[in-house]
């Protein structure tokens, strides 16, 4: 079985290319990207690799009839036209690979021309909250939530929500968030989404295909500001592989620019393989699969950048156990990769561990999740 992060390198290369398509002098920049993407194909050990700068190397060859500095308004007809080519059942499925990859440098190409020093994934950050609960927020995700403002400050911080919750905590949150109040999705395909969780994976897709940013779950505690992320086009992390288990690409956090091909992708493949029965076979499994397939439309970040230390018995005694806790300098060297820690809230591990844990044992911190949580309270 072809393993994902075995191919972590070369996808990392792959991603180099797009400063160069966003950069000046496009025709000389083209020439550079091909060149690059050729030699990884030359280089790499992995068939999977090859097959992927193959099709990569077809889109820019079908950009190279474009005039030397393409303008904004061309971009734009060209990424209609290429819309219109791909909806048309005539086109073949090998064409529409290659238009899928175009667009994607299109809409790089288009960012990189925009007036400013605007980065591809804009400074947005997208919470979501579909479940029904009318209590208040519980105290880690709470601190989650604050995590998030206080590393994302000058970010837009928009809370999708069906209706404007409740409680003291809500209540210290909500000035610093924008609201927007709206019916969750209903509908993947003709299949009715009963589940909350599943609601949410459809809804932070379709926000961050509309207006690009970050996606950040309720129980994602935020180490630092994603801005040295800006720069990709679509970002994702593996979690960590835990033995017996498959390996998954985490969806606790997503970053995109507007108009994300992988993005569009994988909400397109969703109603092929959603089942309400099997929790995360068009979310974890769905999104690994089609980055194997995509390599140059996602960027995949080793397990640490967000899923350190896991869901496993063993990493709920490393964040709660005192007896795991480690001296300041120990504890930040282990996360130097981390941006984030997911927690996995909802995971019979987090909540056998979280169920007693206090303000004060935050405020007292004697253990490491404790420890990372205390600025926040």
């Amino acid at each position: 079985m072809v393993m994902l992060a075995d191919l972590l390198d070369d996808n990392a290369i792959l991603h180099q290319v797009y400063p160069l398509i966003a950069a000046h002098d496009w025709p000389g920049n083209l020439r550079r990207a091909t060149a690059h993407v050729g030699a990884l194909r030359d280089q790499t050990a992995h068939q999977e690799t090859r097959d992927s700068c193959q099709w990569l190397l077809a889109a820019f060859a079908s950009l190279e009839l474009l005039p030397a500095e393409p303008s904004a308004a061309l971009l734009i007809a060209e990424l209609q036209r290429d819309t219109a080519v791909m909806s048309h059942p005539t086109t073949s499925v090998r064409e529409r690979n290659i238009l899928r990859l175009r667009q994607q440098l299109l809409r790089h190409r288009l960012s990189g021309i925009s007036p400013g020093d605007v980065l591809p994934i804009p400074r947005v950050v997208h919470l979501i909250k579909t479940d029904p609960r009318t209590d208040d927020l519980p105290l880690l995700q709470y601190l989650c939530y604050r995590s998030i403002l206080a590393h994302c400050d000058g970010y837009r911080i928009i809370l999708h929500t069906p209706e404007i919750p409740r409680g003291p905590r809500w209540s210290a949150l909500l000035p610093k968030l924008e609201l927007n109040v709206a019916l969750p999705p209903q509908l993947l395909g003709t299949a009715r989404i009963l589940g909350a969780a599943h609601q949410s994976d459809v809804w932070r897709l379709q926000q961050l295909i509309t207006h690009g940013g970050f996606y950040f779950d309720w129980d994602l505690l935020l180490l630092r500001s994603p801005q040295h992320l800006q720069s990709d086009v679509c970002v994702l992390a593996l979690e960590r592989l835990e033995q017996g288990y498959r390996e998954v690409i985490g969806v606790s956090a997503i970053g995109a620019m507007p108009g994300s091909q992988f993005l569009a992708t994988w909400l397109d493949a969703m109603p092929a393989v959603f089942n309400p029965a099997k929790y995360v076979a068009h979310s974890t499994l769905l999104a690994r699969r089609l980055a194997l397939t995509w390599p140059s439309l996602v960027r995949v970040l080793d397990y640490r950048a967000f899923y350190y230390p896991g869901w496993s018995e063993q990493a709920m005694r490393w964040l709660f156990d005192p007896a795991e806790c480690l001296p300041d300098d120990e504890l930040q060297e282990q996360l130097t990769a981390s941006t984030g820690i997911h927690l996995f809230c909802s995971h019979a591990n987090f909540v056998h561990w979280a169920r007693h844990i206090t303000e004060r044992d935050i405020d007292q911190p004697r253990c490491n999740l404790a420890k990372l949580m205390r600025s926040y309270l």
